[in-house]
């Protein structure tokens, strides 16, 4: 052991880590986008439930939730008090909020003037008389003067900077879906409320469904222009990412989706999380990020398939959604309350009453991802930089899905922030899962290297530059099996993991020398040895020090 380059070495039971997938050399070093980090959403109203959600260290917001049919109980008449108190509550606790105008429950004007179904065409349907033809141009209008108003009463708002941004709701039936069954398709299947001129009524088509969303997506961004940031949801059609492009590659515009899980849960949904990666990974723009459903996979009355177990399932999707660079990740308060005190509920039942370990393993989740989320574009200022061994082309969770719609193209590997893998290595990962303990968050994936194989690992450059003058940490999660050893080498020197057989996820930590830590002439920084047996690898993290005091 050569002390000028590992001044320690200490081996603990991983109970606090994380994880992402593959990076290229950051060429910009963007600022941490302000309020970067943890949201927490869906918590009650009550005082109580405030304070206990929004008071946790790591949360830097929360989430603003109103109805159409709350703030205009008549027709032009709008009332936006509810935002008003809402928002002086959060700048008074100095957080940050989204603002979020759903249309489950839509205003009454609206079916005497629109033509409607007595039924719910959508389970986002909230209204008791049934659903609104959502393309009828006076139901565009009504919405469009709505958001018009409420743009223009922000501009006024003295909270105005508490405001992260408005989440981009189309507001067909509830808030983003628009799909409507083969039935409802003509107009003969709708009532039409007198006074309706029938040349208005027209059928749903898909070129129905882009005209209306590029009209609603065309409003929030023509009324909030320089006011207040819009994040567009990342399945808009390809013509109206188009037609705003110059303002995702400047900043002006955001993406965001409801859709953030452990992977894309089929082909087209990868194709979302790919306008995460190329624009806001890359440092142009920034995501704001919420759950599809619970870590139980309950969301509204459903409950969605789950492979992994619930700690697992948090860490992983934070872990995808660093990876594709998302800088403001929204967390469920059923989800929240895990990390809290380990207890989980739902429709009346209990999943999880006091569990310390399930607590412990929320808790670590999410503060990994509050330390990193926002520093993607920003290498000379990370925290750290780390990648999370994986491999997977065919979605696990099947959600009623065919195979052939959840193959995957992009997203298949490592998740990664700063750090990538370098070719070469002959390490696995596919189809191989839950590994470990399922108690412990690390083991949903995982990478089998095989004996006497050398894995290499390369530094962001403007990351790896910025740990001269520092003492770094180096972090390696590996599966704890008897008799194993690994060789871990950096800047010619080596220290070696010997392996006791505990069967747990468990971390070696490695105190370096940031100017020893550089690539040697193959642009290595890291390499990792297995011996004479495999070795199951979970994570390599470089976490940055503070600079050392001058003797």
């Amino acid at each position: 052991m050569n002390h000028s380059l590992f001044s320690s070495i200490r081996v603990i039971l991983a109970v606090s880590f994380f994880v992402p997938l593959p990076v290229e050399s950051s060429e910009t070093n963007r600022a941490r986008p302000p309020r970067g980090g943890i949201y927490v959403i869906w918590y009650s109203g009550k005082a109580s439930s405030a304070d206990l959600y929004l008071g946790q260290p790591y949360i830097v917001g929360g989430q603003i939730v109103l109805q159409w049919r709350d703030v205009e109980p008549a027709e032009g008449k709008y009332n936006f008090t509810r935002i008003d108190e809402m928002l002086a509550d959060l700048e008074g606790r100095g957080l940050s909020t989204t603002i979020q105008i759903n249309g489950n429950r839509k205003p009454d004007w609206l079916f005497e003037k629109v033509p409607y179904v007595n039924k719910r065409l959508s389970h986002q349907v909230a209204s008791r008389r049934g659903t609104l033809m959502y393309w009828h141009e006076t139901h565009r209008d009504g919405y469009c003067s709505m958001l018009h108003a409420l743009a223009v009463h922000l501009r006024g708002s003295p909270f105005r900077k508490t405001i992260l941004g408005l989440r981009l709701n189309f507001n067909a039936f509830g808030t983003e879906h628009t799909f409507v069954p083969a039935q409802y398709r003509s107009p003969d299947a709708w009532i039409i409320p007198t006074g309706v001129d029938p040349n208005t009524v027209k059928p749903w088509t898909p070129s129905t469904v882009e005209e209306y969303t590029g009209a609603i997506v065309d409003t929030y961004i023509e009324s909030f222009r320089g006011n207040v940031r819009v994040f567009v949801r990342n399945g808009v059609a390809d013509s109206v990412e188009q037609r705003y492009r110059s303002q995702f590659e400047s900043g002006a515009l955001g993406w965001f989706h409801t859709s953030s899980e452990v992977e894309p849960r089929s082909t087209g949904t990868e194709r979302r999380y790919l306008r995460f990666y190329r624009d806001c990974r890359s440092g142009k723009t920034s995501a704001y990020a919420e759950p599809w459903a619970s870590c139980w996979g309950h969301h509204g009355g459903k409950t969605d398939d789950r492979w992994c177990s619930p700690p697992q399932w948090m860490y992983w999707r934070l872990l995808s959604d660093l990876n594709c660079g998302v800088s403001h990740i929204a967390i469920y308060a059923s989800d929240l309350r895990v990390a809290i005190d380990g207890t989980y509920r739902q429709g009346g039942r209990v999943f999880a009453d006091g569990n310390r370990t399930y607590q412990r393993e929320f808790d670590a989740g999410i503060r990994f991802a509050a330390k990193y989320a926002g520093y993607h574009a920003n290498p000379r200022q990370s925290p750290g930089a780390w990648i999370a061994f994986r491999e997977n082309d065919v979605v696990r969770a099947e959600n009623g899905i065919p195979a052939r719609q959840r193959k995957l193209n992009s997203l298949t590997g490592d998740y990664s922030f700063l750090m990538k893998r370098l070719p070469g290595d002959r390490s696995v990962g596919q189809d191989l899962v839950n590994v470990g303990p399922d108690d412990q968050r690390f083991g949903a994936w995982a990478r089998r290297l095989p004996a006497r194989d050398v894995m290499r690992l390369a530094l962001d450059e403007a990351f790896a530059a910025s740990l001269q003058g520092t003492t770094p940490q180096v972090n390696l999660v590996y599966l704890d099996e008897p008799g194993k050893r690994l060789d871990v080498s950096m800047a010619g020197r080596t220290e070696t993991v010997r392996m006791t057989g505990t069967g747990q996820w468990q971390m070696a930590s490695f105190d370096v020398v940031g100017s020893s830590l550089q690539p040697d002439s193959a642009g290595t920084h890291i390499q990792l040895r297995t011996g004479k047996d495999p070795i199951y690898l979970h994570m390599v993290e470089v976490e940055r020090a503070e600079p050392q005091e001058s003797p």
